[in-house]
C-alpha cells in the first residue's frame, strides 16, 4: 500500500509541470510600444502532450493556443493581433510560450492567464495588464452663483480606464455629485459640487483631484477662491478694464459654458 502511494508521488514529481514565471507589464500608456510581449517561462521533465494556451478574462475560451510542434494560433479578441512568428527561446518546446502583442490597443486591459499542460499534469498563473490612456482635456472652473453659494465643476474628457474625480476646498472634500460616460472607447467624466460661501475660509485653495486607480495615475487642477474679492485702485481698474478684466470674463463664459454643456449630454445619456 504504501509503495503505491511513494510511486504515486514520485511520477507526480517527474511528470510535473511547473510555471516559474509569468511576465506581464503592470501598466503600458497606449501609444508609446508598436508591441508588448507577456512571456510565461515554465519548466517540464515530460512534453508529452504538451499545450501552452492564454486566456484573456475568464478561461472559457483560450486567445492563444500553442501545440508543439506545430504553429502557434491567435484566437478570439486576439486574433490577428500577434506576432505568430516571435520566438522567446531556441527551444523546440519552449519557442512559442511567449505573447507578443502588436499594436496594443486599451480594450485589451485586464487579466491574462497562462496555462501549461502536458497528458500528466499542469499548471496555470495569472496577471493584470492596464493599457492607459491619458485625458486629452482636464478643467475645472469656480462659479458664484450668488452671494452664498460657489459652484465648482471639474471634468476630464478622453482617458482610460475609468478615472475617479474629487473635490477639495483646502484639504476638505467637498460634497459632489458626478456623472460618467463611455465616449468613443475613453470616459467622459463630469463632477460639481455647490458649497456655501460663508463655510469657506476668506482664501482658500480649490482642488480638483483625477486618479485612474488601475493606472496607478493621478493629476490635479488648483485655484484660488477669495470669498470678499481684494478691492483694487481705480487707476488699477481702468487699466485692466478694456483688457484683461474682459478677456478673463470671456474666457471663464466659454469654458463654464462647454462645462456645461457637457454635464447636459452625461445626464441625458444617462
Amino acid at each position: 500500500m504504501w509503495w503505491l502511494v511513494k510511486l504515486s508521488i514520485v511520477l507526480h514529481c517527474v511528470h510535473s509541470v511547473r510555471i516559474i514565471n509569468i511576465r506581464v507589464p503592470d501598466v503600458i500608456q497606449y501609444g508609446t510600444k508598436d508591441a508588448v510581449t507577456l512571456d510565461c517561462d515554465f519548466v517540464t521533465s515530460n512534453v508529452t502532450g504538451l499545450v501552452v494556451k492564454w486566456f484573456y478574462m475568464d478561461k472559457t475560451q483560450p486567445v492563444y493556443q500553442w501545440i508543439p510542434p506545430q504553429k502557434p494560433q491567435a484566437l478570439g479578441i486576439l486574433r490577428n493581433r500577434v506576432d505568430l512568428s516571435y520566438k522567446v527561446s531556441h527551444n523546440p518546446y519552449t519557442q512559442h510560450r511567449a505573447l507578443r502583442i502588436t499594436s496594443p490597443e486599451p480594450e485589451l486591459t485586464g487579466n491574462y492567464t497562462c496555462v501549461v499542460s502536458t497528458f500528466l499534469a499542469e499548471d496555470e498563473k495569472t496577471r493584470p495588464m492596464t493599457i492607459f490612456v491619458p485625458e486629452t482635456k482636464f478643467d475645472m472652473i469656480q462659479d458664484r452663483l450668488d452671494e452664498k453659494y460657489l459652484n465648482i465643476i471639474c471634468s476630464v474628457e478622453g482617458v482610460y480606464p475609468k478615472p475617479e474625480l474629487v473635490i477639495l476646498a483646502g484639504n476638505r472634500q467637498v460634497n459632489a455629485k458626478s456623472s460618467i460616460k463611455v465616449i468613443g472607447g475613453r470616459y467622459t467624466a463630469l463632477t460639481t459640487s455647490v458649497v456655501r460661501i460663508d463655510a469657506l475660509p476668506p482664501t482658500v485653495e480649490i482642488l480638483c483631484d483625477m486618479q485612474v486607480p488601475l493606472a496607478n495615475y493621478y493629476s490635479r487642477k488648483r485655484d484660488i477662491f477669495y470669498r470678499d474679492p481684494p478691492p483694487t485702485s481705480s487707476e488699477t481698474s481702468v487699466q485692466a478694464a478694456p483688457d484683461t478684466g474682459y478677456q478673463t470674463s470671456c474666457t471663464n463664459s466659454v469654458l463654464f459654458a462647454s462645462l456645461v454643456i457637457s454635464l447636459l449630454r452625461l445626464q441625458g445619456d444617462t
